[in-house]
């Protein structure tokens, strides 16, 4: 199966493209290397699409701030953001998976990460032309596209750990991800930041 094929068919049959991802005879450093890739080229894409997106002084609005000078100021911030979120979810993926007797190893959760990230890259190109066309078609194509980037991590999920049912798969990532998220936000506010004062959700 060619490359192309396998980005065809990473829309429609995931769990086949998995079952050739996962079983590539890769070193660790290879794929290191194609996660490095995957977040610069994504980082750029993101980068480039918010200042299309929050640059007109229209939508610097006080809910965006924090993420514009995050996003728009600093795009090595966010190709290290990046990085970070392929190894934090690969992470959630493994040692998540493993709390319901799964037995994935890492660096096969990693491969299926990186991959989901590459395709993304040919989707935020996608979104990108998207949102200059039409900026309310865009918003609709990028809620499906993580509805499609959380169930596609449901089938790596499913294909890494030997599990059998994506949908109890899908619907326990979802509350696992959002406890996790919970836990992180807290553990933020501790430290003194806090986080949703920032965003502008304070009385």
């Amino acid at each position: 199966m060619n490359p192309t094929n396998l980005i065809m068919r990473s829309f429609f049959s995931p769990k086949l493209v998995f079952d050739v991802v996962v079983k590539m005879e890769l070193q660790w450093r290879t794929v290191i290397e194609a996660a490095l890739f995957v977040s610069v080229m994504n980082a750029l894409l993101t980068h480039l699409f918010n200042v299309a997106t929050y640059s007109t002084p229209q939508n610097q609005e006080d809910f965006f701030e924090p993420y514009m000078d995050l996003v728009l100021n600093k795009p090595l911030l966010l190709f290290i953001l990046e990085f970070g979120k392929i190894f934090f979810i690969t992470s959630l993926l493994t040692f998540g998976g493993r709390l319901f007797s799964g037995s994935g190893l890492f660096l096969n959760s990693l491969k299926g990460v990186v991959w989901i990230h590459f395709v993304l890259i040919f989707i935020n190109i996608g979104l990108f032309i998207a949102l200059q066309l039409n900026i309310d078609f865009a918003s609709y194509l990028i809620v499906l596209t993580n509805f499609w980037i959380m169930w596609v991590l449901a089938e790596c999920a499913v294909k890494t750990h030997g599990f059998k049912s994506t949908f109890i798969v899908f619907i326990v990532g979802i509350v696992f991800f959002f406890f996790v998220l919970a836990l992180l936000i807290q553990v933020i506010d501790a430290l003194g930041f806090n986080f949703l004062n920032r965003v502008g959700f304070s009385d």
